[in-house]
């Protein structure tokens, strides 16, 4: 499963550095490709807002191992169709094809549920994190390296990968989730994502974390689109060295997630440490809007990795919450439900962004980013101690 995660992190890295150059070929005016890119990102979350709820309650229906198969095919052909390129409709039916098939993670995260007890499940989505980490790292740098073999390169490369990855899960990873175990009653209603959502939400410890997601994935889906942007125009990068950044991001989650992560558990569990994941976020928003004020290399360094750090503990120690605030034979349908919500706030967060950012600048973008961060926090502080959360899974008074 770590190396299904890692391979998933490298395809996905490879495109982050090249985006607003292959955007630029097919829009000239400076002013919008921020938009452009916006939009390019919402569609890709809109679409995987509506198939995500619906591959989990697949993967609770008849596994998760060929959810995730089916999930990196449409990758592959997704990342191929953007390679080719040659018109702007075609960059949207790429990432449209992609995001229809996004249901890798809510699998991954499924098959962590069924094959690891509760009390372990924040430590290995640690090590996930780091596995992803460690994609993150080596995806981007070989993306802005073969670069200068061609915009389009990355892409074809990234769609290898994913055929790579496909051919091991093919081959090598076995089925986590046995027959008796699964959702025997599997019809055309399970179909409608709305109803996944609607289950998703059916228990009010999910809802309360959910919420917090999103208001969390919002700026971290608007700095991947304008992480870029932000270099670019603010520092004069390239391609090449805006990858530095995404290597930068890769490190922080290996060393937070693989080394600091369970000791964090440790001292001050799942909840505390998303608490903490989400003040270091808020630190890194914040760094961001001061570098167009202060254009030094060294601080978009230093904030992206406190923000990375933040991410890295915050989304490990959510997924342990959410996964135990859920029954064990609906986890397919929950994970992939909140993975849903993810999606919609990552619509949301690129076509917002892309305009705020379009007609405001940098540092209202990424301020606007840390007033969200900073609701997350309060929303989660404000809950019920772990205790009484507890009881309330376990359904007593």
């Amino acid at each position: 499963m770590l190396v299904t995660a890692f391979l998933f992190a490298v395809g996905i890295g490879l495109v982050f550095p090249v985006l607003p150059y292959i955007v630029a070929g097919q829009v000239p005016d400076v002013s919008q490709q921020a938009a452009v890119i916006g939009l390019l990102g919402a569609a890709y979350a809109l679409c995987s807002f509506f198939a995500s709820p619906v591959l989990g309650a697949l993967s609770d229906a008849y596994g998760r191992r060929p959810v995730l198969m089916l999930s990196l095919l449409g990758s592959g052909i997704g990342y191929l169709i953007f390679g080719i390129g040659g018109s702007l409709w075609m960059l949207f039916l790429g990432r449209m094809i992609d995001g229809l098939c996004a249901g890798g993670l809510s699998a991954i995260f499924g098959y962590v549920a069924d094959t690891t007890p509760g009390e372990e499940r924040g430590k290995v989505f640690g090590q996930i994190g780091a596995t992803v980490g460690a994609g993150f790292i080596i995806g981007p740098a070989v993306g802005g390296l073969t670069s200068h073999l061609g915009l389009g390169a990355p892409m074809f490369l990234a769609a290898g990968v994913a055929g790579l990855n496909l051919l091991w899960g093919a081959f090598v990873l076995p089925e986590s989730l046995k027959p008796e175990r699964r959702q025997r009653h599997f019809g055309a209603a399970h179909l409608n994502p709305l109803r996944q959502l609607s289950g998703a939400l059916a228990y009010p410890a999910v809802r309360r974390l959910v919420s917090v997601s999103v208001l969390f994935l919002l700026p971290f889906s608007l700095m991947q689109i304008a992480l870029a942007l932000l270099t670019r125009d603010t520092l004069g990068w390239g391609p090449a060295q805006t990858s530095t950044a995404f290597i930068i991001v890769g490190g922080c989650d290996i060393v937070a997630q693989g080394f600091v992560l369970p000791h964090l558990l440790r001292r001050l569990g799942e909840r505390g440490v998303a608490l903490l994941g989400l003040g270091m976020g808020v630190v890194g928003m914040v760094g961001l809007a001061l570098l167009p004020v202060f254009p030094i290399a060294a601080l978009l360094y230093l904030t992206v990795a406190t923000f990375a750090i933040g991410e890295g503990v915050f989304n490990a120690s959510l997924g342990a919450l959410v996964s135990i605030a859920t029954p064990q034979e609906e986890q397919g349908k929950v994970q992939g439900g909140a993975q849903a919500f993810g999606s919609l706030a990552q619509v949301v967060g690129p076509l917002g962004g892309g305009q705020l950012y379009s007609r405001t600048g940098a540092t209202a973008t990424f301020g606007t980013g840390a007033v969200l961060v900073l609701a997350a926090f309060a929303l989660l502080a404000g809950q019920r101690p772990p205790e009484q959360q507890a009881r309330e899974i376990a359904g007593q008074p």
